[in-house]
């Protein structure tokens, strides 16, 4: 299944080359935008996508060592799936900050991809008054 709508990073600000995520029937998706519908996607299941985001907020995605793989290559990043080492993607320096910056506000987490709210008011984060998703 892919998604009909795909979030970028508001620091990207319309540009032609991000991250792009989306969330579908338990998995976060994630492709490259200078693709579009060429680039391959990279499909990560929810549970690990909470971990991966983690380690971005810490810092530590160079040495995360969960299902996505992130390794500092070419100035910039190149990210595949543990089990399927031959779909990659790269991302360079300007596409990785956007991308941190976005996952630091909170604009990648499910609940967010889940309900459209990246872009609403710019915060990424569920309201309060709007029930939680809890599995997608």
């Amino acid at each position: 299944m892919i998604p009909s709508e795909w979030r970028t990073a508001s620091d990207c600000n319309g540009a032609s080359s991000c991250v792009e995520v989306a969330s579908v029937a338990g998995s976060v998706l994630v492709r490259d935008s200078k693709l579009g519908d060429a680039s391959p996607i990279l499909r990560v299941p929810v549970p690990s996508w909470w971990s991966f985001l983690a380690a971005v907020k810490t810092g530590q995605t160079l040495t995360y060592g969960g299902v996505l793989w992130v390794a500092d290559v070419d100035a910039g990043w190149l990210v595949w799936l543990r089990d399927e080492p031959d779909v990659t993607l790269w991302f360079d320096r300007a596409e990785v900050a956007a991308f941190v910056a976005g996952v630091r506000a909170g604009q990648f987490e499910v609940v967010s991809l889940a309900s459209g709210m990246h872009g609403s008011d710019g915060t990424g984060r569920a309201r309060a008054s709007e029930p939680p998703l809890t599995a997608l």
